[in-house]
């Protein structure tokens, strides 16, 4: 542990109760809430997040729950998580739910069962569900997050699990043993984690088990290898969570790895829960200045032209209705597109496969009818399915990107013309919208870039269990002719069958993206004006006050941006001591190599 931990640490506190105190004195409601409401309880809690990532499928449940040494979580169906879950150390199990709306109710413990995917739970309604569990590894107040898969069927459960990457302190990647670093892996780490600015990953390949020993070190080597190219000194761990939940943790590989996530979290838990604070702090910083200097220039007006220019803003905001019309339109307009599309090669794939299924049904023998038939159509969609996925989800982060583009230009737009409402003093001020850092709603990472992880696999994960119930063909006719005159019958009525079930599930998908898109748009435009015109205002009943006096108030305000620079200096001095000890320690011992 940091050796003058609580020093910083009561060093950071005073800070941003530094800072919410002049955000109240400048009017920054917004900012001085954010911070009021998240970043102090956290920090003054020393809670730690550590989340748990991965797509669906790859036993991510099954690994918490060998993580925390007893079958806690509800694991068995693919995908299981259906919301969240928070796992904090308590003296006996505790389950509540904490709905959306911030209410919590209390849970049975068997009744975390209902919120599995399928249950009867309301997951949709609930923001979260906390665990409490006596367990060694939550005991230094840590917080185990178990997420939804990132390529999750449900927009929405992926939504949650991509929001929960800037809050996450360290993050567990799980990869799949039969299955290394697919593309859409690749593409998660590069666009989201990475950018995400996480300064501990651990790599855990699950499922080992299931490999001989030359096929495990194959599969360790590849994943190092590969995963080298885009994070500098991977720590990669391989172990089979099914084994541990057995009771077998040394031969399960898992034994080597708490070890070492115990080490990690004693010797740089506390750097990385106050470095975290500290950028949140520089950033909060940042803008809080930025809107004391549009309230400087608001007070420099007397009191009708301020009153005018804030009636221009506030025209600005409303006056968006046509821009946001067009937009709205153009993203419409894009998802039709690619709905027509993907229905025109749902039907080609189709009408093909459905015309090729007689004659390969006619060279094979009744036996191999039997057996393979339903497997060999089962796959083949599945092979479609993840071709068009890649498709689709490629498709969906062009049309993001380009919202992204259009929101920004906007944005430019916007600026410019704040810049001549408020006059000389607010012309070089910047604003756009940093998808990563911005934080509106379910968009708190946003929702772009998700495009390919969402659809690369859904298609296979989530939208084949509606169609594999039809695709399951069973022939129990006794004679070959039989059996070859039931399956050219069955065959392509059962691919027609499933195509018509999937293909509206697949509109609704590619519909629920294109509106959620449309609402990033309408809370973008909000977000670039509130912080303004909150300050403003605050201007305008400052001035309204009969004691006003403009001297004084250029004083004042001199004197808060004199706190802000302060704030910030003791802020970068905080960063260099919360690494400085870093740099003079030596290297760890710690050989992740020897859990692979």
């Amino acid at each position: 542990m940091l050796a003058d931990f609580l020093e910083i640490k009561y060093d950071l506190l005073g800070t941003l109760h530094g800072l919410v105190g002049l955000a109240g004195e400048v009017g920054s409601e917004t900012i001085r809430s954010q911070i009021e409401r998240e970043r102090l309880p956290k920090l003054e809690e020393e809670r730690f997040n550590l989340v748990v990532l991965g797509e669906f499928n790859h036993g991510k449940t099954t690994f918490v729950n060998a993580l925390l040494g007893a079958v806690v979580l509800p694991v068995g169906v693919t995908p299981t998580t259906a919301a969240i879950h928070h796992i904090r150390y308590a003296r006996e199990p505790t389950a509540r739910a904490v709905g959306s709306d911030g209410s919590a109710r209390d849970l049975r413990f068997d009744e975390l069962e209902s919120f599995v995917v399928g249950g009867d739970g309301n997951a949709q309604t609930v923001r979260y569900l906390e665990v409490g569990y006596p367990a060694e590894i939550l005991k230094d107040r840590v917080t185990l997050v178990d997420t939804p898969g990132v390529n999750d069927l449900n927009l929405a459960r992926a939504e949650i699990t991509y929001s929960y990457i800037p809050r996450a302190d360290a993050v567990i990647f799980l990869l799949d043993a039969g299955q290394i670093l697919k593309e859409s892996e690749r593409i998660f780490l590069e666009e989201h984690l990475l950018k995400a600015n996480r300064e501990k990953i651990l790599f855990v390949i699950n499922k080992v088990d299931l490999l001989s020993a030359s096929e495990r070190k194959e599969a360790i080597d590849y994943a190092r290898a590969n995963l080298a190219r885009i994070v500098p000194e991977p720590q990669i761990w391989a172990l089979s969570a099914t084994q541990a939940c057995a009771g077998d943790l040394d031969g399960s590989g898992l034994g080597a790895f708490v070890q070492e996530l115990l080490t990690f979290l004693q010797r740089d838990r506390g750097r990385i829960l106050l470095d975290n604070a500290t950028t949140d702090a520089l950033r909060y910083s940042a803008a809080l200045k930025r809107n004391l200097e549009i309230k400087r220039r608001g007070m420099q007006m007397d009191a009708e032209e301020l009153s005018r220019r804030i009636g221009l803003v506030e025209e600005e905001l409303r006056g968006r209705g046509k821009a946001l019309a067009a937009r709205q339109m153009r993203i419409g307009e894009e998802i039709g597109a690619i709905k027509g599309w993907v229905r025109r090669d749902l039907e080609r794939f189709a009408d093909s496969f459905a015309k090729a299924l007689p004659g390969q049904i006619e060279k094979a023998s009744g036996d191999d009818i039997q057996k393979y038939l339903g497997p060999f159509i089962q796959d083949t969609f599945k092979a479609w399915a993840e071709r068009e996925g890649d498709e689709i989800g490629a498709r969906l982060e062009q049309l993001a990107e380009e919202i992204i583009n259009i929101v920004n230009e906007d944005a430019k737009e916007v600026a410019e013309r704040l810049a001549k409402h408020l006059g000389p003093a607010a012309e070089n001020l910047e604003l756009s919208v940093d998808t990563f850092a911005y934080d509106v709603g379910v968009f708190a990472l946003g929702a772009f870039g998700m495009g390919v992880m969402l659809f690369a696999n859904a298609l296979v994960g989530g939208l084949l269990t509606l169609a594999a119930p039809i695709l399951a063909i069973v022939l129990r006719e006794r004679t070959e002719k039989e059996i070859r005159r039931r399956a050219v019958q069955m065959a392509p009525g059962a691919v027609s069958a499933a195509v018509a079930k999937v293909g509206p599930r697949m509109d609704e998908m590619i519909d629920d993206f294109g509106r959620r898109l449309s609402e990033f748009i309408v809370a973008a435009g909000e977000e670039l004006h509130r912080g303004i015109l909150e300050v403003l205002r605050s201007a305008r009943e400052e001035r309204a006050d009969a004691s006003f006096q403009l001297a004084g108030k250029e004083a004042e305000m001199a004197g808060q941006l004199a706190r802000i620079a302060a704030a910030q200096e003791s802020l970068w001095r905080l960063k260099e001591r919360i690494w400085a000890e870093d740099a003079a320690e030596p290297a760890s011992d710690a050989t992740p190599a020897a859990a692979t």
